[in-house]
């Protein structure tokens, strides 16, 4: 497997990489988006801190 990953040049792993960091913007930009729902950054911090 080795073998075929260094003579395809690893393009496998890249896509997999590639993937994984669109998902995680994608992920960032909808917490972000939740943030906004609710009211902003101080009512969101109080959430995820336990003080709302």
């Amino acid at each position: 497997m080795y073998a075929q990953l260094r003579h395809s040049g690893w393009r496998p792993l890249e896509a997999l990489g590639h993937i994984a960091f669109g998902i995680a913007l994608l992920a960032a930009g909808l917490a972000l988006a939740g943030a906004d729902l609710l009211g902003g950054w101080t009512q969101a911090g109080l959430f995820l801190t336990g003080g709302g």
